[in-house]
């Protein structure tokens, strides 16, 4: 069995390796201050600082405000904060440059390798509490210590991990008394494909005036139809037509049920927010003008949120904050 998960460790950390080193090769700047148009981004909300604030800036405004609303550590505006998978660290920075005492881990060694230029070569740097990376396994670090953090973050990547109440039972040892646990994650186990079919609609419109990155026809008949949105479905689970995993061995090993289950039964919930169910997969692809392509961005933002809150449309993404009880 232990051969078993570091393989899947390793398995998982060559990918993103490879995703961090080529989205690097190609002009990515993983700063949520300091990132520019990267046109190599076809679709992805990386494609354009506007995009990243309207997605990624508005997660860290999420967390770094429940962090310090929440929080009942003395002084927890410099609060110890880890952050697991932290990536290349755009989330982590940010905190630090917060005001938080921040730790990022994570087992791609190419992203804490950019994590680490990227806080190295930050200009508000002589402002930051504290910042620092460690590279491996969440569960065995040894520079991980119990008791050490008022806040341990997770921003889509808990549902990598399969057994979610060993997760939890491990961040509630890291956690100080009354520490917080948030987590923003993505749950593409709950796309229906009612989803799909009107982010399909939306798609369809957007190319029959050249502002998708795609053309998207009008379906030809039925048939026609149903295989643009099976196939327009897989994707928004991140799989391929046969049900595998396209970005990492453990993407999608846990779903809405098991993380929220164990969350649940681990840690007092303080916050629960369902969030959005389209819009990343839409605005990144946009082509019309860049005025337009914003307010364009920011519209379908709230037209999903707004969706999501009338049930319209199946939320695939939620907030959480709980306390360690």
């Amino acid at each position: 069995m232990q051969n078993q998960l570091d393989t899947s460790l390793k398995l998982e950390a060559k990918a993103f390796d490879c995703q961090i080193t080529e989205r690097m090769c190609h002009g990515h700047i993983p700063d949520l201050r300091l990132t520019k148009e990267c046109k190599w981004f076809y679709n992805n909300s990386w494609r354009h600082p506007e995009y990243v604030h309207l997605d990624f800036g508005e997660q860290f405004e999420l967390i770094s405000e429940a962090i310090s609303k929440y929080g009942k550590n003395t002084n927890f505006h410099d609060a110890s904060i880890l952050e697991v998978g932290c990536g290349p660290g755009y989330l982590s920075l940010e905190l630090a440059r917060a005001g938080f005492n921040v730790t990022g881990i994570d087992v791609s060694e190419e992203c804490i390798n950019v994590a680490e230029k990227m806080a190295f070569d930050d200009p508000w740097k002589q402002d930051r509490v504290g910042l620092k990376y460690l590279c491996g396994d969440f569960f065995s670090n040894p520079d991980l210590q119990n008791n050490l953090y008022d806040a341990v973050v997770f921003l889509g990547s808990l549902h990598h991990f399969k057994d979610q109440l060993d997760v939890m039972g491990k961040v509630s040892s890291l956690l100080k008394r009354e520490g917080l646990i948030l987590a923003h994650e993505p749950t593409r186990d709950r796309a229906t494909k009612g989803n799909a079919v009107f982010l399909h609609l939306i798609r369809v419109l957007l190319s029959l005036q050249n502002g998708f990155f795609t053309e998207e026809k009008i379906p030809t008949d039925k048939q026609d139809y149903q295989q643009k949105i099976d196939k327009l479905f897989a994707g928004m689970k991140y799989e391929d037509e046969q049900g595998g995993n396209i970005q990492s061995i453990s993407d999608n090993d846990a779903g809405h049920k098991e993380m929220y289950q164990a969350l649940s039964t681990v840690f007092k919930e303080i916050l629960y927010k369902e969030r959005y169910a389209f819009f990343h997969d839409v605005i990144g692809g946009l082509r019309f003008d860049d005025a337009t392509n914003v307010s364009l961005a920011r519209y379908l933002r709230d037209c999903d949120s707004l969706l999501c809150e009338l049930g319209v449309l199946q939320p695939t993404e939620f907030f959480y904050v709980g306390r360690k009880r």
